[in-house]
């Protein structure tokens, strides 16, 4: 390794890490966010995995000891795993949270028609994106197909290159001289965000299209039309990760906001040995539309998951006894933030925006406008998060969403922080967030993972 850079230093994840530092971190990212572009998968992936490593489900848990690994499957939608400190549960727990969910297009409950000779499946997308980048770009079914039997069937179609792509077409600029009339924000409609699925009649009877990719669905997976009401399908980018740049430096893959924060945090988790304090490691859905619904940051999974810790180790399970151990705890909102783009330095701030390549960013707040919808951490709990980092020597930089009242940005970070837990955001900067495809230091994804392992390793020691 070279030597230690200061804080806020340029470059600071490259001078600080050798390539050899970073190609277990760069190739378990890659393998990740390449398998697992759905919240769905990932949960499957998360729960495989800590089960091959002897992981129990904590339900079905008593008397933890440290060293002892558990997890929770929440309904397939969000998932937690504990590892017990040496310290036990009295003395509280560190949380590091990220969310596994990222803008997408969702098929719709009664999706297929047909017009001008063209098969399609109506749409409606998920999160914040710009909706002209979803077009003409390779797609790829990915979901799952729920019969009345309680029968689940996975779906993934478009990945392998001797499947048929999906692809919503946009309009020629030869018919759409009036493009340079209208805003961004018009360029494609939310009801023409939809798929192209067939354009092929069904043998000699030449039935209508719609009737032929009915039969396919049928055949191909028992689908049938009132099937996709029970149907959770959304249409991902298609194709793996790439490393990027000339030099190979980025990884470029759809879903890093906020898979990479999953990875990492995870990889941390197995990786690192018995902590001080027990380490939580949690990966939640919805964040992109507010952490509504079932496996959202706003749902009971947590509390649910923190009593049933206490239960194992024999604390009580009273109000009382769970709002003691929140408030003797910290988190992380680990979430990616906003890298300084440099063909558009009109919308960053001076010296506030982190850049690619110099090392993992401390929010220390969210929000828009006032700092309305967002969290503040308190600045003695930041200096105990820059301690943990600059013990360990991991390089760090300030983070930010760029322009007061034209820019601004949310994370789980002020529901973890409704707990009574200390919370911070942190994580690495991206560029082309949202988009089909986003952009990451490789040396900033080692330096994550880095970030993450001190703050379970030595945090324990400042709060």
């Amino acid at each position: 390794m070279t030597d230690t850079p200061k804080k806020n230093n340029r470059f600071g994840s490259w001078r600080r890490y050798s390539p050899s530092d970073m190609d277990s971190t760069k190739d378990f990212l890659m393998d990740m966010v390449t398998s697992c572009k759905t919240e769905r998968e990932c949960v499957r992936w998360l729960k495989s995995d800590l089960s091959t490593r002897g992981a129990k489900p904590v339900q079905e848990t008593d008397d933890l000891k440290p060293g002892d690994t558990v997890f929770m499957d929440w309904k397939g939608r969000a998932i937690l795993a504990a590892k017990i400190g040496r310290l036990g549960l009295e003395s509280g727990v560190t949380v590091i949270a990220s969310h596994l969910d990222s803008p997408r297009i969702d098929v719709k409950g009664r999706p297929l028609y047909e017009e001008g000779g063209l098969a399609l499946l109506d749409c409606h997308y998920y999160g914040g994106l710009k909706k002209y980048q979803w077009t003409n770009v390779p797609l790829a079914l990915h979901g799952e197909i729920h019969r009345s039997d309680g029968t689940c069937l996975s779906v993934v179609l478009g990945e392998r290159e001797d499947e048929p792509i999906l692809m919503i077409p946009d309009l020629e600029p030869h018919l759409d001289r009036d493009m340079e009339k209208r805003k961004a924000s018009e360029t494609i409609e939310g009801e023409d965000l939809d798929a192209l699925v067939g354009n092929r009649p069904l043998g000699e009877e030449d039935l209508p299209i719609k009737e032929a990719i009915s039969s396919l669905l049928r055949e191909k997976w028992g689908l049938d039309e009132k099937g996709f009401l029970s149907a959770d399908l959304s249409l991902v980018p298609s194709g793996p990760a790439r490393l990027a740049g000339l030099d190979g430096s980025m990884i470029a893959a759809y879903g890093l906001d906020d898979r990479v924060c999953a990875a990492m945090s995870y990889k941390a988790f197995y990786d690192m040995e018995i902590p001080e304090k027990t380490a939580v490691f949690m990966a939640v859905d919805r964040e992109e539309i507010g952490s509504e619904s079932i496996g959202g940051a706003q749902g009971a999974f947590m509390d649910l998951f923190m009593l049933e810790l206490l239960r194992a180790s024999s604390l009580g399970t009273d109000v009382l006894s769970l709002r003691r151990l929140y408030s003797n705890s910290a988190a992380v909102s680990a979430d990616v933030t906003s890298g300084l783009n440099p063909l558009y330095s009109k919308n960053y701030v001076r010296d506030q925006q982190p850049q690619m390549g110099n090392g993992v960013a401390v929010v220390k707040f969210s929000g828009r406008g006032g700092k309305y919808d967002g969290n503040e951490a308190r600045g003695e709990f930041v200096a105990s998060i820059i301690a943990s980092l600059e013990k360990k020597s991991v390089p760090w930089q300030t983070g930010s969403f760029g322009r007061v009242d034209k820019a601004g940005g949310g994370t789980i970070a002020k529901y973890l922080a409704r707990t009574g837990m200390d919370t911070v955001d942190m994580g690495p900067p991206l560029l082309s967030m949202h988009s089909p495809m986003e952009l990451i230091s490789v040396a900033d994804v080692t330096s994550l993972y880095h970030a993450y392992m001190a703050i379970w390793e030595d945090l324990s020691s400042h709060n």
